[in-house]
């Protein structure tokens, strides 16, 4: 933990610009939002959009199944035990950060999908909320760098499974799409 608490206590020395303190705060609580509007974007983007969606937000779920079992493996206490931090906390297990681990499994997965572009914007939003999440007092950076380790995961459990479950995904995306047509037709009619 020395290293965590070095690297918090230097960053400690920046706050107090009320500034830097809301915008972290901001990124800290918010950035996370991308993921799920991501999701809704590609989702609208024909079925390699829905596939490409349905697999990031698979990666997502199962980078958190993996971040919750390494919280129950090892756990320690926030920032706020030890410091006066930005955002005074219960003390609870910090290890690893949820925040991060979806924002860094969603970028992974756009890489994976070959969705460059996103996985760019996701990465940026992961390394900026983990900052944050250290800047405001919520995690030591070794809660994020446990947060990049349980996303991977998720991602390999993702890349291992996606295949052998194309059976249910297919069938439910395929109902899915002639639900959505026979809505837009009718609605059509409407006019």
């Amino acid at each position: 933990m020395l290293l965590g608490e070095a690297f918090y206590t230097t960053l400690f020395t920046l706050h107090g610009n009320p500034a830097i303190d809301s915008l972290m705060t901001y990124f800290a609580e918010y950035l996370v939002l991308f993921v799920p509007l991501t999701l809704v974007y590609l989702w609208f983007q024909g079925r390699t959009g829905e596939e490409d969606s349905l697999y990031s937000f698979y990666t997502v779920v199962a980078g958190l199944a993996v971040s919750y079992g390494m919280g129950l493996i090892y756990s320690h206490g926030n920032p706020s035990t030890v410091f006066d931090t930005l955002v005074a906390q219960k003390p609870e297990n910090a290890f690893p950060s949820q925040h991060t681990t979806v924002v860094v499994a969603s970028a992974l997965a756009y890489f994976r999908r070959d969705r460059r572009n996103l996985g760019l914007l996701m990465a940026v939003a992961a390394f900026l909320t983990g900052i944050a999440r250290i800047y405001i007092g919520e995690h030591w950076p070794v809660d994020i760098l446990g947060s990049a380790v349980a996303a991977s995961l998720g991602l390999g459990v993702a890349y291992l499974s996606w295949d052998g479950l194309e059976p249910v995904w297919t069938p439910a995306l395929d109902l899915y799409d002639r639900v959505f047509d026979q809505v837009v037709a009718r609605l059509k009619e409407l006019r």
